[in-house]
This record gives C-alpha cells, structure tokens and sequence, in this order.
C-alpha cells in the first residue's frame, strides 16, 4: 500500500496520507518532489488530507514548517489526533488552515486561487 498519493486538479495539488502512516522527514521529502513534479515549478496551492496519520517526527515538522513550495496549504483532518498533529502548522511561514471537511478546504483553497488570478490580471 502506497503511504501517500499525489494528484493535481488545474491549479490546486492535493496530497492524501494512508491511513496510519508515521510521516519521517525522508517520506515527506519524497511527497514534496511528487508534488514538485506536478506543479511544473509553480507555486500552487495545497490540499493535505491527513487520514488519521500516525505521527510526524521533530525534523519532519521543522522542515514542513520551513518549506516554501506551496502559496497556501490546506489541512484537513477527521479527528482531534489529527488536529493536535496539524497543530504544528502554527510555525509555519506559509498560509495554512485546518479543516475537518475536504469539500470546504477545496472552496477556501480555490477562493484563494481564484483571488490570485483576478489579482494578476489587473
């Protein structure tokens, strides 16, 4: 079983966790290349469903916290585990939220993509 999947819908990425999975800095690193791959260079916004995650290490939240890839970074989770683990987000120097619904972190992402390109034609 693959311990995340990466997919890309027009301008917004999206990462999904496998149930259970102990995120350690080498994993994340290996979800931030597939997502690189997937933006072409660009800076997009991020939707991250954590799934009930197991856990993150120390290095692993330093370096998420540091990481500037993304323009803002939705995190939905399904349970406190997952808020007190999405806790960390607090740190870090891009834009992020916590959400217990996908569909409305998906609007509050999109409205955030939408605001850029208004910003950018005029």
């Amino acid at each position: 079983m693959d311990q995340f999947v990466v997919a890309r819908n027009d301008d917004v990425l999206f990462l999904r966790w496998a149930p259970g999975v102990s995120i350690t800095h080498a994993l994340a690193v290996e979800a931030a290349t597939a997502l690189n791959q997937l933006s072409n260079d660009l800076i997009l916004p991020l939707v991250v469903v954590m799934g009930g995650i197991d856990g993150l290490t120390l290095k692993t939240r330093m370096g998420m916290n540091a990481y500037r890839g993304f323009s803002i970074v939705a995190l939905v989770g399904d349970g406190p585990v997952d808020e007190v683990l999405a806790g960390f987000a607090h740190g870090s120097l891009t834009h992020t939220r916590y959400f217990t619904d996908e569909d409305t972190a998906r609007s509050w992402v999109e409205s955030h993509v939408d605001s850029r390109a208004e910003g950018s034609a005029a």
